[in-house]
């Protein structure tokens, strides 16, 4: 039995990206999806580190898919906002089945638009466009645009996966009423279209809670399960030493 590949949903921004406003604030959140009588735990964090910002997701199976071995998934991005605009600076994922472990490290030259990595032993090195971002920093950005009120149409947007580039479509379509842990609460419901196949995951954003997902859409093997909150921490900035100093 093999675990299927997984896709989170995480957005991506439009080529021309709105000037952001305040920063999200730092936050640890933890997500859950039930299938097959199997378990998936997800714990998504962002962290303010001096002019940079880091997110990071760890993810892992419980269930009786343990009995195979380890299933666990881990991405993280640092990026920051210079002139309105996010810019990668580095990104890290490692996938772990009983079958493989795959590592990706990429590292961003914006002063040449390349992206320099290595996946597990094999070095790739290809261009990218200025707005190019990772699924971790298009999800902060696409935050930030709801916030700002930026994301009011339908968009063509661009994401690298690994060391290929992808486009997509995302729509905001519209207001729902969603039941969390946190009680019902009102969400704007944001959807990301696969334009290569067509498919469609969504993702539901609230404004009361600095618009961060309370539920996400994912693939896997043309299924799509949904991926709910159970838990969140808000947390306090990052105190900057230095530049607290005379």
């Amino acid at each position: 039995m093999r675990w299927p590949r997984l896709i989170l949903l995480f957005f991506v921004t439009a080529a021309a990206q709105p000037a952001l406003a305040a920063a999200i604030p730092a936050y640890t959140a933890t997500y859950q999806a039930h299938a097959f009588g199997n378990t998936l735990v997800a714990q998504s964090t962002l962290s303010h580190e001096g002019d940079n910002i880091r997110m990071a997701m760890d993810a892992h199976v419980s269930g009786f898919l343990r009995i195979l071995g380890r299933f666990e998934f881990n991405r993280e991005a640092i990026f920051r906002s210079d002139d309105g605009n996010l810019h990668l600076v580095q990104t890290r994922s490692v996938q772990v089945t009983p079958r493989r472990e795959r590592k990706v490290e990429t590292r961003f030259d914006w002063s040449t638009n390349r992206a320099h990595g290595h996946i597990n032993q094999k070095s790739f090195d290809l261009a990218v466009p200025p707005d190019t971002l990772d699924f971790l920093s298009s999800l902060y950005l696409t935050m930030a645009h709801l916030r700002n009120g930026n994301l009011g149409q339908t968009i063509k947007v661009r994401v690298l996966e690994r060391d290929r580039l992808r486009e997509y479509s995302l729509a905001l379509e519209g207001e729902h009423s969603v039941d969390t842990v946190l009680g019902r609460l009102d969400a704007l419901r944001v959807v990301r279209t696969d334009d290569n196949s067509g498919v469609e995951l969504a993702g539901w954003f609230v404004p009361e809670l600095n618009y961060l997902p309370v539920r996400l859409d994912y693939e896997a093997d043309g299924n799509v399960f949904e991926l709910e909150l159970t838990k969140l921490e808000w947390h306090q900035p990052v105190i900057d030493l230095e530049a607290d100093r005379p």
